[in-house]
């Protein structure tokens, strides 16, 4: 089956949701807490990542659409993408792996 990574807020997790990459908690240089990618999450998981201030994380989630409509959704994103970089200056590396990342992520 195939998933998708979404970027959600720790308030829209839910148990049983599958981490898409590690989540850690960073306190004064430290990692305070830590679930690797994969993990599924639990009413406890999400209660230690709230109690550890983590606000975002990465989730796994089943992907529904076509073939046909990933297509088109990755085509969309992409012309969105190209719109707000029109202006950008290409030539500096930072604008253009900026541009590379944030192409991928919205593109999948």
């Amino acid at each position: 089956m195939r998933t998708r990574h979404l970027y959600i807020p720790i308030v829209d997790a839910r148990e049983g949701m599958l981490l898409g990459a590690p989540s850690n908690a960073v306190r004064g240089g430290s990692m305070s807490f830590s679930l690797p990618a994969g993990h599924a999450l639990t009413e406890e998981n999400l209660h230690q990542l709230q109690a550890h201030h983590v606000e975002f994380i990465f989730v796994l989630k089943p992907d529904t659409r076509s073939d046909e409509q990933v297509a088109i959704d990755a085509a969309m994103a992409a012309r969105r993408i190209i719109k707000i970089f029109e202006a950008a200056d290409f030539s500096d590396a930072n604008t253009a792996a900026l541009f590379d990342q944030v192409l991928c992520y919205r593109s999948a």
